[in-house]
């Protein structure tokens, strides 16, 4: 039987960032749940993504990995789909409240899949450029990197 050290790694780090004490600070579900409604849907200009924004592109890039562990080997996210940066009118009719289910519910999802799996997996193709361990890593990275522009953003709405 293979190993499952490193996927429980990554499953761990997955869990610390999003819901648990992370090194660094808040964890995203630390910092989401303290933005209104209102900082939620806010730009501090035209040419900048409100935090919801932020979070459904989190999610979306999160499918790639959820529905290629679910067996789908078809779905493919693009750069150039809506539902890459989803506008805020769109995203309002959605509401902040389910933004935030949504993300919840992608977590659970993303570490029960993974959860499932062993270490072999990581070795596995992703793309003809990528394997599951550059994914998954890179989704963690993407999630952090988000995180910095949600708490930014957050701190720069409270102080309006």
């Amino acid at each position: 039987m293979s190993s499952r050290k490193k996927i429980q790694e990554l499953v761990g780090q997955f869990t610390k960032v999003y819901s648990e004490s992370p090194w660094y600070g808040d964890s995203i579900l630390g910092i989401i749940n303290r933005v209104t409604d209102d900082a939620a849907f806010w730009q501090p200009n035209k040419n900048a993504h409100s935090i919801a924004q932020i979070v459904w592109h989190m999610i979306y890039w999160r499918q790639a990995l959820i529905k290629r562990l679910e067996g789908d080997s078809v779905y493919k996210p693009s750069m150039k789909s809506e539902d890459n940066w989803s506008n805020d009118g769109k995203l309002k009719t959605t509401s902040w409240k389910n933004i935030k289910e949504l993300l919840t519910e992608s977590q659970e999802k993303l570490t029960t899949l993974l959860d499932k799996q062993d270490d072999s997996l990581l070795d596995k193709a992703y793309t003809e450029k990528a394997t599951y361990e550059e994914l998954i890593t890179g989704i963690f990275q993407h999630d952090l990197y988000h995180l910095g522009q949600i708490a930014y953003l957050k701190s720069i709405h409270s102080s309006k």
